[in-house]
């Protein structure tokens, strides 16, 4: 085992100077200290506590793993006791199907750590070993993209320096040129940025004539960017071609490609990629192919999001020559770590509503799928509603106007004619037994009783004078009328007891209003007011035609009252009267009698008016919405 110093080593801090150390490592002869450099530069470039490269040849055969050699290494000697500790026959084992494995272990100082086990491809099998804290287990994915971009550590000497001829071919340094257009992207302040600097990038970086990036949005495939376009009419034909295809791709989650001149590729050849011959080719991307004069070759390829889901599509166009399998990796690779990012950029760029909407529509993917969320939803939400309309019994109650009534009243009227000269209470206040209402204007009546007083001073003087006269026919004569005087002032002062109205007992003045009755001239008999007695209260309820079928005649009911709508007053229909009443627009209403359960309050006054609803037993909720309109249609139809 080669074991070096890996402090002395000078390690680069831009990750296109270590593309570039790794290159020159792997282009220049093996030297002894070769895996100590490589692991060093490794562990720069992924941003790990420590690095490993340890020989799995002997696993293979049955060797236990703690005897593996280790071939070199860098970071601190915990750290790397602690990662060699984690290196396993089984967990060599695990890593065959994907070429990588990750597992979450304990480190001597009881902190936890991420161990990440890649295989190199090298002459021989060797395992890649690094260490990330568990504080940064974010930074997994980032870790393992970079470690498999340079993975492969076989010669490439006589390729390093040589240019590409060929159009569509990548440049022999396109490890270095992927890295560095993740590095520029994920540099990019904002999302639409970073998603010009993606397009343009792949066309440079792949060699293509253009590039194109669509964004899952509620399920669907949208375009945000264009290769070395600014702004593109999103409702253009071509557009939609390029949305269709990238859908397919999301509803697929493997990387299409498609050519006018390309044979399919046998079942298994390459990473998850789909070849198809002209027209036997997915109809969206036959058709984006067929649209695009000139243009050859399709390659769309998914982006996964941190939880592996395909959130994005690069769709690739090239004129002359498909897009190698080599640089369809690396791409991928390359997407992979840039994805989550993008992701979040777009998140933050978004403003509230837009955020709203988007985790709306995660929510909804999460629960219903991908693939038109709302109209999933829709449908769902919809046929929830159906089912509970149906089979779902809610209490039914018919409305009714109300009135508090009570039989304890008094009509008040004129006694005598006049003109009312004083009004003492007005509608809605409370009297006393005995509290004068009104009084009349008496002028006329004390006239009269000053008339009939001097008359019978003057009849009382002539009776006097024919007793000392001895005129006794005389005498009687004016004691008659003496009497007949007196009659008359009885009666006077009768209408004069009379001109004022006396309430008859306590209660409340229910009808007359002041302000009609002042200065007004009456006659006897006309009406004053109406007292009534706060006792013996019940509820009329006027209930109509078409709600009068739902009902019992021992139902319960709640009247809100529009003086306190808050205090709901328990109610008992008693009685209802057989016969309706025609009560103007609102056609025949049928009237009902209910007893109050409640105590009376002392605010409640006869002639209140309110809302009564009337229990009238359970109903699914669909006959509750829709039996007035399928009574009107019987109605309308005879049926």
């Amino acid at each position: 085992m080669n074991e070096q110093n890996n402090g002395a080593a000078v390690r680069p801090r831009q990750p296109a100077e270590l593309i570039d150390s790794l290159l020159e490592l792997l282009a220049s002869p093996r030297e002894p200290d070769f895996y100590a450099q490589y692991a060093d530069l490794v562990q720069a470039l992924c941003r790990t506590d420590a690095a490993m490269v340890v020989d799995a040849s002997g696993l293979d055969e049955g060797a236990p793993a703690e005897q593996a050699p280790r071939l070199g290494y860098a970071g601190s000697a915990e750290d790397l006791h602690a990662l060699a500790a984690q290196f396993t026959a089984a967990r060599w084992q695990a890593s065959g199907a994907q070429g990588y494995s990750h597992e979450l272990y304990r480190k001597n100082d009881g902190l936890g750590a991420v161990m990440l086990l890649v295989r190199l491809l090298d002459a021989a099998p060797r395992a890649l070993l690094l260490s990330l804290p568990e504080r940064d287990r974010a930074h997994l994915k980032e870790a393992l993209v970079r470690a498999l971009l340079v993975k492969d550590l076989r010669p490439s000497a006589p390729q390093v320096q040589a240019v590409a001829t060929v159009p569509g071919q990548p440049a022999p340094s396109a490890l270095l040129d992927m890295l560095g257009l993740a590095t520029e992207v994920l540099q990019a302040p904002r999302f639409g940025a970073a998603a010009l600097t993606l397009v343009n990038g792949a066309v440079r970086t792949l060699g293509l004539r253009q590039a194109v990036l669509c964004w899952r949005v509620a399920g669907q495939a949208q375009v945000l960017a264009i290769s070395h376009i600014d702004k593109f009419e999103k409702t253009s034909r071509l557009v939609s071609a390029l949305e269709t295809a990238a859908s397919e791709v999301l509803s697929t989650d493997q990387v299409i490609a498609l050519g006018q001149h390309q044979e399919a590729p046998s079942a298994g050849e390459g990473d998850g990629v789909q070849g198809f011959q002209a027209p036997a080719g997915p109809p969206g991307h036959q058709a984006l192919l067929d649209s695009l004069e000139g243009m050859h070759h399709v390659t769309s390829l998914p982006m996964r999001d941190g939880s592996g889901q395909a959130q994005a599509v690069l769709i690739t166009v090239s004129d002359n020559q498909p897009l190698p399998q080599d640089s369809v990796n690396q791409a991928l690779l390359m997407l992979e770590m840039v994805c989550p990012r993008l992701a979040d950029r777009r998140w933050r760029d978004a403003n509230v509503f837009q955020r709203l909407r988007q985790s709306t529509l995660a929510r909804l993917e999460l629960y219903v799928g991908p693939g038109r969320p709302w109209l999933k939803f829709g449908t769902l939400l919809a046929s929830v509603l159906l089912l509970v309309m149906l089979f779902v019994q809610v209490p039914y109650r018919v409305e009714a106007s109300a009135q508090l009534i009570t039989d304890s009243t008094r009509l008040i009227t004129s006694q005598n004619d006049g003109r009312l000269l004083d009004v003492l209470v007005d509608v809605g206040d409370t009297v006393k037994k005995g509290q004068p209402l009104t009084r009349l204007d008496t002028t006329d009546l004390q006239q009269q009783q000053a008339e009939v007083l001097s008359e019978i001073q003057r009849y009382a003087s002539e009776e006097d004078k024919a007793r000392a006269g001895g005129a006794l026919a005389e005498m009687l004569v004016a004691q008659a009328r003496r009497v007949q005087s007196e009659a008359r002032l009885k009666r006077v002062a009768y209408f004069l007891q009379q001109s004022r109205t006396e309430a008859p007992f306590d209660g409340v003045v229910v009808e007359g209003e002041r302000r009609n009755l002042l200065g007004s001239s009456v006659k006897r008999g006309d009406k004053l007011f109406r007292i009534a007695q706060v006792r013996d209260l019940y509820v009329v309820l006027q209930v109509p035609e078409h709600a009068i079928r739902d009902l019992r005649s021992d139902a319960q009911a709640e009247l809100l009252l529009l003086s306190q709508p808050d205090q709901p007053i328990r109610l008992k229909v008693s009685s209802f009267v057989p016969m309706a009443q025609v009560k103007g627009e609102e056609g025949n209403q049928f009237v009902l009698k209910a007893q109050i359960l409640d105590p009376v309050a002392p605010w409640w006054r006869p002639g209140m008016t309110g809302l009564a609803k009337i229990d009238a037993g359970t109903r699914n909720i669909s006959w509750v919405l829709f039996h007035r309109t399928i009574d009107k249609l019987r109605l309308w139809l005879w049926w």
